[in-house]
């Protein structure tokens, strides 16, 4: 069954095509992380044209610096302040012991760096996946539940 994004059709064989990079379980569900990455990259697409950021027929390497462009100036991204680490250090201290037989906390000042890296990657998915919703609150999408995918 064909997916629709607005007017623009995604065929079945772009799916099936698109399943090579994507993995799961079974057959569905990598048909359905290849759907949900064509819905997501036509979604973004089609609002990198719709503000002047790329144009229809643009060549690859040119669509992926426009959907950058679009993603870097409109998902905001907070920084983690030592005192939001601190707190997730403390709300997680079991993640954070050493791997020798005393099994002791590492030290907060130790981990903090690959805590404030957490939780950025963590704010970056989540901006996106909002950024995402919200776009496709505003389309017609057919063949394929996104929301239900995110």
């Amino acid at each position: 069954m064909p997916i629709f994004v607005n007017e623009t059709e995604i065929e079945d064989d772009t799916v099936f095509s698109e399943m090579q990079y994507h993995s799961g379980d079974s057959m569905e569900q990598a048909r359905d992380a290849a759907a949900q990455a064509l819905v997501v990259r036509e979604l973004l697409r089609q609002e990198a044209v719709n503000r002047g950021l790329s144009r229809t027929g643009d060549a690859e390497e040119a669509l992926d610096a426009a959907l950058m462009a679009l993603i870097e100036n409109d998902v905001a991204v907070p920084t983690a302040t030592v005192d939001f680490c601190k707190t997730y250090y403390d709300q997680n201290k079991d993640r954070f012991r050493t791997s020798d037989a005393s099994n002791a906390f590492l030290p907060f000042e130790l981990v903090e760096d690959k805590i404030r890296d957490y939780l950025h990657t963590r704010s970056i998915r989540e901006g996106i996946r909002s950024y995402v919703l919200n776009l496709a609150g505003n389309a017609r999408i057919s063949g394929f539940d996104l929301a239900g995918s995110l």
